[in-house]
C-alpha cells in the first residue's frame, strides 16, 4: 500500500476488541483519470466473501468469539504438545477463507516459535475480498503491460483484492457492489487497494463511470480534461496530484473549443469541472461571465493547451470574488 503509511497490528487485542478510530495518513489521492492510469485493475464487482473473519470489522461485529484472550494466552505459554495443537487449530480457524499459500506456514509450523511467526506473517497480509466481476475496465496483461478490456469475453468471473488490516484497509461488506481500483504488488502479484485509492461503493461513485466508459470503449478518445475554478490565487500552485482546491468557486461556466465546435460545463460545489471523450489535439478553454447561455457570452479568461492521447491534462482558473462595496 504505497500511498498509505501502514501501522503494525497488535495480535490479541485485535481479535477481541474494537480498534481505536484513527484517520489513515494518505500520502496521495488521485483524481479518476490519474487513478485509472496508475491502477493495474479497475472493475465493478460484488463482494462474495472477506477473509480472515477476525480482521473483518463487519464479521467481528456479528460474531461471538469461541475462544477468549485468556485461553489463547495460556496456550501460548503451555509447552505441552496438546496445547500446541489446540493453539494451531485456533489460529487456522481464525484464518479461515484465506488461500492455501497463506495458511500453509501455519499448517507446517512445528514449534511454538514457528507457529507465532506464521501467525504474525499471515496477519500482516491483511484481508482478501473475493469479488464476482460485473464490469471490467482495465486489467494487467500476462506480459505485465496494462491493457484496457474491450470485450466481455476477456472478463474473469472472479477477482481477489487484498487490503490492509489496519485503518488504511478498505472495509468491504459482503453483498455490496464496489467500483474497485487496485495495484499489483511487485513481490506477490496480488491486487491490492486501500482507503487512499478511489475504491468505493458503486452507489457512492462520483462521476468516474463517464471517464471509464471512454477508457474501455474508445481509448483514442480517453483523454480527460479536469480542472478547478478557484477564488484564491494560492490555488494556482496546486501540486499535480492534489485532487481539491482550498477556495472553490462553484457555478462558473467553462467553454471548451475543440476545433470542431464548442462544449460547455459548470464548476460544481468543489469548484471542479471536467470534459471527457477528448482526442489528442489543441484546445482552447475559456472561463465565461455569469449567466451564459441566457446572458450574452463574455470571456473572462481564456487559454490554449495541447492534450496528448490518453492523457490527464488539468487547468486551474482563478475567479476572484468581487470586492465588497
Amino acid at each position: 500500500m504505497w500511498r498509505a503509511l501502514l501501522f503494525p497490528l497488535i495480535l490479541l487485542p485485535l481479535f477481541t476488541a474494537p480498534r481505536l478510530t484513527a484517520a489513515c495518513p494518505c500520502v496521495i489521492q488521485f483524481g479518476v483519470c490519474d487513478e485509472a492510469r496508475q491502477s493495474d485493475a479497475v472493475f465493478i464487482g460484488t463482494v462474495e466473501s472477506v477473509a480472515p473473519p477476525f480482521l473483518d470489522p463487519f464479521a467481528r461485529a456479528k460474531a461471538k468469539a469461541s475462544t477468549s484472550v485468556g485461553d489463547i494466552a495460556r496456550l501460548q505459554v503451555d509447552p505441552s504438545p496438546e496445547a500446541f495443537e489446540k493453539l494451531k487449530k485456533i489460529y487456522l480457524d481464525m484464518f479461515a477463507g484465506l488461500p492455501d499459500s497463506s495458511r500453509r506456514p501455519l499448517v507446517e509450523a512445528a514449534t511454538p516459535g514457528e507457529l507465532q511467526t506464521a501467525f504474525e506473517a499471515a496477519e500482516s497480509e491483511g484481508r482478501v475480498a473475493h469479488f464476482s466481476v460485473r464490469a471490467l475496465y482495465k486489467l494487467e496483461a500476462d506480459d505485465d503491460a496494462p491493457k484496457t478490456v474491450k470485450d466481455d469475453d476477456d472478463m474473469p468471473a472472479f477477482l481477489d483484492v487484498w487490503t490492509g488490516g489496519g485503518e488504511c484497509g478498505f472495509d468491504f461488506q459482503v453483498g455490496e457492489t464496489y467500483l474497485v481500483y487496485a495495484l499489483s504488488d511487485e513481490d506477490s502479484g496480488r491486487l491490492e487497494t486501500s482507503v487512499c485509492m478511489r475504491t468505493r461503493r458503486l452507489s457512492e461513485e462520483t462521476g468516474d463511470l463517464g471517464f471509464l466508459y471512454f477508457l474501455r470503449n474508445a481509448a483514442k478518445e480517453s483523454t480527460r480534461l479536469e480542472g478547478f475554478v478557484s477564488s484564491s490565487f494560492a490555488d494556482q500552485n496546486l501540486p499535480r496530484y492534489e485532487n481539491s482546491v482550498a477556495s472553490p468557486s462553484p457555478g462558473a461556466v467553462l467553454e471548451l473549443d475543440t476545433g470542431a465546435g464548442q462544449r460547455y460545463t459548470e464548476s460544481n460545489a468543489e469548484g471542479r469541472f471536467s470534459f471527457d471523450g477528448l482526442k489528442a489535439g489543441d484546445y482552447r478553454l475559456s472561463l465565461l461571465g455569469p449567466g451564459f447561455p441566457r446572458a450574452p457570452r463574455t470571456v473572462i479568461l481564456s487559454r490554449t493547451f495541447h492534450a496528448a492521447e490518453a492523457s490527464c491534462p488539468r487547468q486551474i482558473f482563478i475567479l476572484p470574488r468581487p470586492s465588497s462595496p
